[in-house]
């Protein structure tokens, strides 16, 4: 018996309950079938239970089932079962492998989305295609704040704008005063657009959750931008434009 309780603890360690194993090593020492009131009996697993033992026995390859009346269970030969038995174990560890790794990526996915980060922009031409790229994320609200803005800038920002109206996305404007009314006529027919006496620097708000700030002196393209998702900068950038919206005069 002590030989016994060696092996059903052998058989727990790859996954066949106590119970399972009861039954498995009873039909093992059985030289023909057994039907469930046999198993039930020689085993000490109450009849009540014992189809339910089966079952699982038969689910992992371990014994084979005869139809009729009675149902007339057989335990494989050990080489057998327990190598059939590990192929099964071996497709359902394969399968919750795969759906640990798939769980894995997407926590990974969404905590690296979560992460803010913060670029440093130098040069114009970037600064210009990040400013695009940013507008166009938008998806509720876009503030913009534009110290300066030359014929040309006006002419590329409308067809942009002009998506941005056609997503229904609302868009606040503010521009310093030296900026002349032909430059933003068509704008401020479609958008909320204010000016105000002076302005340095200036940025791109996107739906309150990405920023780029522009760094130029007073009047003169930007040289530097910052770029940036944190939600700490891009609340102060928010509280920032905020207030110099609500000192700047509104046109119309």
């Amino acid at each position: 018996m002590s030989n016994e309780w060696g092996i059903l603890s052998k058989l727990a360690q790859v996954g066949i309950t106590e119970g399972e194993g009861r039954v498995y090593l009873t039909l093992l020492k059985s030289k023909a079938g057994m039907d469930a009131k046999e198993i039930s009996k020689a085993s000490g697993i109450p009849y009540s239970k014992v189809y339910t033992v089966l079952e699982k026995l038969a689910s992992k390859s371990l014994i084979t089932v005869r139809a009729g009346r009675p149902t007339v269970f057989s335990a494989k030969a050990p080489s057998e079962g327990l190598s059939e038995y590990k192929r099964v174990v071996a497709r359902e560890l394969d399968g919750k492998f795969g759906e640990l790794e798939a769980s894995l990526q997407d926590l990974q996915a969404a905590t690296d989305a979560e992460k803010p980060d913060i670029w440093i922009i130098k040069n114009t031409e970037d600064i210009v295609k990040k400013a695009y790229a940013t507008i166009l994320n938008a998806t509720k609200e876009v503030d913009v704040a534009l110290p300066f803005m030359p014929e040309w800038a006006s002419d590329e920002l409308y067809p942009t704008l002009l998506r941005l109206r056609g997503k229904e996305v609302a868009l606040r404007l503010l521009l310093a005063s030296q900026v002349t009314s032909g430059n933003i006529e068509g704008i401020s027919k479609m958008f909320s657009v204010r000016i105000r006496d002076r302005m340095f620097g200036g940025g791109i708000i996107v739906d309150g959750n990405e920023a780029i700030l522009f760094i130029a002196s007073e009047g003169s393209n930007p040289s530097v931008a910052i770029w940036s998702n944190h939600a700490g900068l891009v609340q102060i950038a928010k509280t920032y434009f905020e207030n110099l919206w609500t000192s700047s005069t509104p046109i119309n």
